[in-house]
């Protein structure tokens, strides 16, 4: 019961805990960056970037939460009474100077109060959104926008008095704050006289009494303001009546004011019995008229606190009674000394926040759970599946135009040749392997003997070197033409690049470069970045043979096939694989760096008319497996670059790719690290951090857990 033990305080978030979290970018952040720099972002910083603006309005929504939960902790005294019962009085007995000089206090009906004033703690202003919210939401409970009390006094007696307003006014609220009420810790309605005669042009007894029960959610408790000559009378009984229906289960309490000598204070209680039995009003406050000297004995001038004797200040120039609660045993009450907590000014330790302000809290909590939970979280966790999705999408892309670039494949799509990049290197192993285990008559009329320790500087010299003679050089020739015209291998530049990306699906699954549209959104550096990644495949491919696994095959080889024979065209079979080779290292002159030649060596072999050798090469079970690896690895390279030059990440770890009926994963390659260009477009992954979902659903469980 009121006066006895105050509700137990709501469960609530505690927001400078909640907010260390959201803004933690380290063990406990929200999400974790995984491409292109690994890395940590905090909830709200992915917010921002998410959504721009949110992250805001949610860190003002926790202020509010903040705010309000201490907001929550102040009830607030409806004050009412009849015209000149001394009812503005005793809220300005509870104000600082100031504040008292706003009220409207007086005996004439031009001090009566004909607006609904609402007295709130200074400190509430300090949070301006939290402040704008209030008053919306008193706002909407009296269904007027309130008018803030001006500063000045004259100016805030006439908002008082409503002079100018008419009947319209007297439902706009008054709001005001005062610093004094920070340190009582409460709030003061103080209300228009209830039932007022409709004469004075300032609303009807109903519209004061509807107005009322529209307040009334705003009220911790209702306090009416009589005088010692009103015990009896009917309007007190109207005005408890009104009270008691428009605000059933909020304490009633009354205050008698200007009581005077020769009434002791168990006598108000005495008097005042019938209506306060009838009505159920819990306590009786009094205070004595400070204006007659010989009520100074019951006027209180000090209070007890435990071991402490506290004095009661009072102005001299501007003096306001002293209401205390009047206990049944005479020798408790005035002369003698009281408890502070009998004091008025004590009365918000008792009091329970009004449903308003529980009301108001619980909104702003739910709205900012939902506003985690509902609307932001879920956006970070779309996001971040977005991420990945989007990249699983463009890896596939990659890998899709690395294995064409890398296969020789029939119409219906099956692999049939594996193919690798010819490079120096891979062509340098093959043709010494070849060389050395070719028979010594195969060797006639081959100048082989500076092969692996000249490096050709120019095509003249590599054709000098692996074609010596016209026939060669003509050979040579003609297996280059058969590259430029696509017959054998895949002559990769950038113009083929961009085919085969766009073949699958680039300009959908690389948004980052594409956009919504079918062309690169910067076309110039679209080429420049393709152009790098065959620069960067060329310049690290260091691919090559197993050495042991690749002579051995090379010796098999010479001896399956008739290897002293003279082709038609006067070349050994030896002559006609270097003139082959040859041709290979002279593409590079035809149409610069920027074309890497890939052909399997069955191709390569065929092409030179050594079908026998072709045959065994394709049917070879050795001879496949050391072209496979020696494959695999390139391809991986080449889609490791294409994904770090194209701003995407290849995985961890690297795909797989099938190979007739036998599945291989990408091994990793031996690429140096890349510095990350951030001018390049990107497509950047973030996971969800799980144990940021444990820690919030430790700070504010999900609806679920509630």
């Amino acid at each position: 019961m009121f006066g006895y033990k105050r509700k137990k305080k709501n469960a609530t978030i505690q927001w400078p805990l909640l907010q260390a979290l959201l803004e933690d970018d380290d063990q406990r952040a929200a999400v974790d960056r995984l491409y292109p720099e690994p890395g940590r972002e905090s909830f709200l910083t992915a917010l921002r970037r998410i959504v721009p603006g949110s992250s805001d309005d949610l860190v003002s929504l926790g202020r509010q939460v903040h705010h309000g939960a201490q907001l929550a902790e102040y009830p607030t005294l409806a004050i009412a009474g009849m015209l000149n019962s001394g009812k503005t009085s005793l809220v300005a007995s509870l104000l600082s100077p100031h504040g008292r000089e706003r009220t409207l206090r007086g005996i004439a009906n031009r001090h009566g109060t004909h607006r609904f004033v609402l007295w709130m703690p200074q400190r509430w202003r300090n949070e301006p959104e939290l402040w704008s919210l209030l008053l919306e939401d008193f706002g909407n409970a009296v269904g007027h926008t309130p008018e803030l009390l001006a500063a000045d006094p004259d100016e805030a007696h006439r908002q008082y008095n409503n002079r100018s307003g008419g009947v319209d006014a007297l439902g706009v609220p008054l709001v005001a704050t005062d610093p004094a009420l920070d340190e009582l810790g409460i709030g003061l309605l103080d209300c228009p006289d209830i039932v007022s005669d409709e004469v004075f042009g300032v609303g009807s007894p109903q519209q004061r009494r509807e107005l009322l029960g529209k307040a009334s959610t705003f009220c911790s408790a209702f306090m009416i303001v009589s005088t010692p000559g009103m015990a009896r009378d009917r309007t007190l009984g109207e005005i408890l009546q009104t009270v008691s229906d428009l605000m059933p289960g909020i304490p009633r309490l009354l205050a008698v004011n200007k009581i005077r000598p020769g009434q002791e204070p168990e006598d108000i209680l005495e008097s005042f019995a019938p209506q306060t039995d009838k009505f159920g009003v819990e306590r009786i406050y009094a205070a004595y008229d400070y204006e007659i000297p010989k009520s100074e004995p019951y006027i209180p001038k000090t209070v007890i606190d435990g071991d402490q004797v506290l004095s009661i200040e009072q102005p001299q120039e501007d003096p306001f009674p002293v209401f205390y609660s009047v206990d049944p045993n005479p020798d408790r009450n005035p002369p003698a000394e009281i408890d502070r907590r009998r004091l008025l000014s004590s009365l918000s330790e008792e009091l329970d926040s009004p449903e308003s302000f529980e009301r108001f809290l619980r909104g702003r909590v739910a709205a900012l759970h939902r506003t985690i939970w509902d609307v932001s979280l879920t956006k970070i966790r779309e996001d971040c599946r977005q991420s990945t999705s989007l990249t699983e999408r463009a890896r596939q892309t990659l890998l899709e135009t690395t294995f064409s670039l890398f296969t020789k494949q029939s119409g219906k799509g099956s692999v049939t040749e594996v193919r690798m990049h010819q490079s120096k290197r891979i062509v340098q192993q093959l043709a010494d392997a070849f060389c050395r285990a070719a028979p010594w008559y195969a060797r006639l009329g081959v100048r082989i003997n500076t092969f692996i320790q000249k490096k050709a500087k120019a095509a003249t010299d590599l054709v000098a070197q692996y074609a010596p003679t016209a026939i060669a050089e003509s050979y040579a020739e003609s297996i280059k033409e058969k590259f430029k015209a696509k017959k054998v291998g895949h002559l990769v530049a950038t113009d083929d690049l961009d085919t085969s990306l766009r073949r699958f699906g680039a300009p959908l699954t690389l948004p980052h470069w594409f956009g919504d549209q079918n062309d690169p959104i910067d076309q110039v550096r679209w080429t420049s970045t393709l152009d790098e990644v065959l620069y960067s495949f060329e310049a690290n491919d260091r691919v090559q043979f197993d050495g042991d696994q690749l002579n051995k095959v090379a010796a098999e080889m010479w001896e399956h096939v008739p290897a002293h024979k003279k082709l038609a065209f006067g070349l050994t079979p030896l002559a006609a694989m270097l003139a082959t080779f040859g041709s290979i290292l002279m593409l590079p002159f035809d149409f610069g760096s920027s074309v890497i030649a890939n052909a399997s060596i069955v191709e390569l072999l065929a092409a030179a008319g050594l079908t026998a050798f072709s045959a065994y090469w394709a049917g070879g079970k050795n001879a496949q497996i050391l072209t496979t690896q020696a494959a695999l690895e390139q391809m991986a390279m080449f889609y490791v670059l294409l994904g770090y030059h194209l701003g995407v990440d290849p995985g961890d770890p690297l795909p797989t790719i099938k190979l007739g009926t036998q599945s291989y994963r990408l091994p990793v390659p031996n690429v140096p690290p890349i510095p990350i260009d951030e001018s390049k477009p990107m497509l950047p992954v973030y996971r969800l951090n799980e144990s940021f979902i444990n820690e919030l659903t430790a700070l504010m469980p999900p609806e679920s857990d509630r």
